[in-house]
């Protein structure tokens, strides 16, 4: 690994170890997970405008709408069949990552990697768009299945409400979108500016954030700490199911596009899935979210192996990611 890829991942394990030991903030930090998630958003819409989002669209329209499908349709599926009759207790928390948009970290993994980035980028602004309609369809849909076919319901809460879901995602996601194309759009100087430091700014976001995160659980994992191993490895256990079920098709692409396409089933928004399960879901779900920073970070190293073994020229990542 290079020396930056070693800082970022030691930032987000030390950050996370501190949140721990910081709970009596819990209250103060709360807002501030939702907030650095819409930076984090905003720098990814950032550094691709909708017109390289049209221009990937029409010239590999069939990969990008398979990498949505897979992303948005498939992988929650799966996951939710894979963890159900094993552990149960984690189904609904799998079926949540597994549906969760691309990470806007899978834009920087990408970059450090030399894969496809202008098509991780791309997944990363369609896949989160898109969330607020299929995150809410896909429980609509897999919950009638199970009815119909008479067999054990999803176990979602009573209070849900999918149309507030579908707001809140649009808030949170839609703004940062707005802000960062009226920026791009008017202020060429400024993003540029933007673009060529966002890797210290990425830094404090993914440390604060991470603080913010742990901070709430702080409590609860030092009154039961056995909550930290279960969460973990059923978050592990997720990123291996996700990166797994990517290769077969990775495998048929171009190494570039292949790798792209594992980044984008591997790192995901689990802050995104981690707020969304606080407010609409339970605890178990929120935990495991955000438990998946673990193997989100730990992945970057299977993607430099990965990058080698296939081949991929160790060159300065291409200009079309920003472009």
């Amino acid at each position: 690994m290079r020396g930056r890829d070693v800082f970022m991942v030691l930032t987000a394990f030390v950050s996370m170890y501190i949140g721990t030991l910081l709970p009596q903030w819990a209250e103060y930090l709360a807002p501030f997970p939702r907030l650095l998630l819409m930076c984090l958003l905003f720098l990814g819409f950032l550094a691709v405008g909708t017109e390289a989002l049209w221009i990937v669209i029409r010239s590999r329209l069939i990969t990008v709408m398979r990498l949505i499908g897979i992303r948005l349709i498939l992988l929650p599926v799966l996951c939710f069949i894979v963890f159900r009759p094993t552990v149960p207790e984690f189904a609904l928390a799998a079926f949540l990552l597994g549906a969760a948009p691309v990470g806007v970290m899978a834009g920087v993994f990408s970059l450090m990697v030399h894969a496809d980035t202008a098509l991780v980028l791309v997944a990363n602004i369609a896949t989160s768009l898109l969330l607020p309609l299929s995150l809410p369809a896909m429980l609509l849909i897999v919950s009638t299945a199970l009815d119909l076919l008479h067999l054990a319901p999803m176990n979602l809460p009573e209070h849900l409400s999918l149309g507030g879901m579908a707001i809140s995602l649009s808030v949170t996601i839609l703004v940062p979108f707005a802000l960062a194309t009226l920026i791009r759009a008017h202020l060429p100087r400024l993003t540029r500016g933007i673009l060529a430091n966002q890797y210290p700014f990425l830094l404090v976001c993914i440390g604060f954030s991470n603080v913010a995160i742990f901070s709430q659980y702080g409590e609860a994992l030092h009154q039961n700490p056995a909550l930290i191993p279960s969460a973990l490895a059923a978050a592990s256990a997720l990123g291996i199911l996700m990166t797994v079920l990517a290769l077969p098709t990775a495998r048929r692409m171009k190494p570039k596009e292949g790798l792209a396409f594992i980044i984008s089933c591997g790192v995901i928004n689990n802050v995104l899935m981690m707020i969304l399960s606080m407010q609409f879901f339970s605890a178990t779900e929120a935990l495991v979210s955000a438990a998946y920073l673990v193997p989100l970070y730990t992945l970057l190293l299977y993607y430099r192996r990965y990058a080698r073994k296939m081949g991929i020229e160790n060159q300065e990542p291409g200009s079309s990611a920003r472009n």
